[in-house]
């Protein structure tokens, strides 16, 4: 018999650790299960499983209905003598155990000692869900304290690539790209991160389904050194009524290796988009071609990826003009999920 219970869940947690000491780095990521139940009853014994199945997500799509635009009609007062609240159902008695006699258990027998090992779980993957099975028998309080299980242990050979955001941050992150092998998703949550054995900080991971990419942070890149300037900024201001007020600006990114090898780079900025046709802003010929002129999707956001050697530097430009009415002020506005055509 399989029914839903209140008061109980899991969530995923993960402990991602990377090794860049050999000629190609290795990444360990390790699922874990992390479980709470509240339902008053302590689970002694149990034989456990995790499954990927989001039960309280409901079992269909909603429906969409008709919607229909009227005019507001205010509520008709009602009788306080009418409105009554439903009394709180009565909580039902809790069963009592059956009695039972403690029989003290023979001492174990002695085993040779040897290096404890952390257990995994057995995983059950189908088409739509998967489920781990815990190893043996555990318990589970009942007072909604965590507790916490090792559920598998995926390797990785990543791609390494240094990633820099100038314009908001002028430090280079190390990220490495992950592809999910395992029949199973990888579901969000917080990742602990360690990178050759230091502990870098706490991140957090989406929803990776199988044979689908992640990218994972690991911390700043020290020997990667980031510097963005200004070079020019020139505004024209308007000489008659009814003119137009023009502004030309140009930045310069730098990027330096100093490691003794070759790395791979991302850098990310962006340009301001229009939506409004009485704004116009063009991209300068000064500008470095991007290698992806949209990244992520978002309009006016563009990035340059390129190996850099050892004690190499690479300069990139980014340059536009914007021109808007002379009687009218622009304001810039930060839209965190300006996809679409292009502007």
């Amino acid at each position: 018999m399989t029914y839903r219970v209140a008061g109980a869940g899991w969530q995923p947690a993960y402990d991602a650790r990377l090794d860049t000491s050999g000629a190609k780095a290795s990444l360990e990521l390790v699922r874990r299960a992390t479980i709470t139940q509240r339902t008053g009853e302590d689970w002694t014994g149990v034989s456990l499983s995790v499954s990927t199945t989001r039960a309280r997500g409901g079992a269909q799509a909603p429906e969409v209905y008709t919607q229909r635009l009227s005019f507001y009609e205010p509520p008709v007062p009602v009788s306080v003598g009418l409105a009554r609240s439903a009394a709180p159902m009565a909580k039902a008695a809790a069963p009592v155990d059956a009695m039972r006699a403690d029989t003290p258990a023979a001492p174990p027998a002695s085993a040779p000692a040897r290096p404890a090992e952390e257990r995994q779980a057995a995983l059950d993957a189908g088409s739509y869900q998967a489920s781990f099975r815990i190893p043996g028998r555990v318990d589970i309080p009942g007072d909604g304290s965590s507790k916490g299980f090792r559920i598998s242990t995926l390797k990785f050979s990543p791609d390494l690539i240094v990633k820099t955001s100038p314009s908001l941050d002028e430090t280079a992150y190390l990220q490495a790209r992950i592809v999910n092998g395992e029949e199973a998703p990888l579901l969000p949550g917080l990742v602990n991160i360690q990178r050759d054995g230091a502990f870098v900080g706490v991140s957090r991971i989406g929803l990776v389904a199988p044979g689908d990419s992640a990218d994972m942070g690991f911390g700043a890149d020290d020997r990667v050194k980031v510097s963005r300037i200004p070079v020019k900024r020139k505004e024209n201001e308007p000489t008659w009524l009814g003119s137009a007020k023009t502004e030309q600006r140009e930045f310069r990114t730098t990027v330096k290796n100093l490691h003794p090898f070759v790395v791979k780079v991302s850098v990310i900025d962006s340009i301001p988009i229009s939506e409004n046709s009485a704004i116009v802003i063009e991209q300068a010929p000064a500008t470095t071609p991007p290698t992806d002129k949209i990244v992520g999707d978002r309009r006016g956001v563009m990035g340059w990826t390129f190996d850099l050697a050892p004690n190499d530097t690479k300069a990139i430009t980014l340059a536009y003009r914007m021109k808007w009415p002379a009687d009218r002020e622009v304001v810039f506005q930060t839209v965190p999920n300006a996809s679409g055509g292009g502007f």
